[in-house]
């Protein structure tokens, strides 16, 4: 069982390793309303907010209104200036606009067939319920995807490429073959890869990482879990995404520096973290 880090030990050693942003994704209400807290904490620390589609059966109108109340309060909290912007880049995960808002993030969200703890109809539902809330407030969408490679690529291209010219998306912990990728693509998502590439059977993960063009790439750690290779049995925590990066340079002939330099401006563009 990994011994869990205090959030101050994170940020912190995380800031030595260079992190220069970290976004907390919600998966839970709980955990969204934690995440936010966080970012209340520290300046470079920032949220996202949702359910996982674990929890999608429960996930009805009073958990799609307290999400949006989240969102509310994000905003009045950056508006009233308790924090002042400073730090500036490798980000923990996937973040909109932080000049004026805590919450940077709608998700995760989307489908888990691997465990198929909630009705797929339900998971369907609040994934759409998402989606709807993203746009409202023009945030990005971490998007969730395990086994369920044809269900995301059909309620996602609901939205894509010119439906919702403001609609935004990334797939974090990316586990597809290059031909889900590039379908991805095609559909203006972004991919974040996590520690799971520098383990020793993510062979098949590392062909899918050459075929992603480096400026659609974000890195992450998705912790606790999935601690890098150097690092196995180890909690995980945001210093670790330099291992991300080593390997993401190693696979597609890149300097660790272009690596770290490319993915920042990625994440920082794509939610407007700067």
């Amino acid at each position: 069982m990994l011994k869990k880090m205090t959030p101050d030990f994170a940020v912190k050693e995380s800031l030595r390793e260079n992190v220069k942003f970290i976004i907390n994704v919600g998966s839970s209400l709980e955990g969204s309303k934690k995440s936010l807290e966080y970012s209340r904490m520290y300046e470079n620390v920032f949220a996202s907010v949702g359910v996982h589609p674990h929890d999608a059966e429960d996930f009805k109108d009073k958990e799609l209104a307290a999400l949006e109340a989240l969102i509310r309060d994000g905003y009045i909290s950056r508006n009233n200036d308790i924090f002042n912007d400073s730090f500036t880049v490798i980000n923990e995960g996937v973040s909109t606009n932080s000049s004026n808002k805590k919450i940077v993030a709608i998700g995760e969200t989307g489908f888990d067939y691997f465990r198929n703890l909630s009705p797929k109809k339900d998971q369907e539902k609040a994934f759409i319920k998402h989606i709807e809330l993203a746009l409202k407030y023009n945030l990005p969408l971490i998007v969730h995807d395990r086994d369920a490679h044809e269900d995301t690529l059909k309620i996602l291209s609901c939205y894509y490429p010119d439906k919702n010219k403001n609609f935004k998306a990334v797939v974090h912990c990316f586990l597809g073959d290059p031909g889900f990728a590039l379908k991805c693509l095609e559909l203006g998502l972004f991919i974040s890869f996590t520690g799971i590439i520098t383990f020793p059977n993510a062979k098949n993960l590392g062909e899918t990482v050459k075929a992603v063009p480096i400026d659609k790439i974000f890195i992450e750690t998705d912790t606790p879990y999935l601690a890098p290779q150097e690092k196995r049995g180890q909690e995980n925590y945001p210093g670790f995404v330099k291992y991300v990066a080593h390997k993401i340079a190693e696979i597609k002939n890149m300097s660790v520096a272009e690596v770290a330099a490319i993915t920042s401006k990625n994440a920082e563009s794509f939610f407007a973290l700067v």
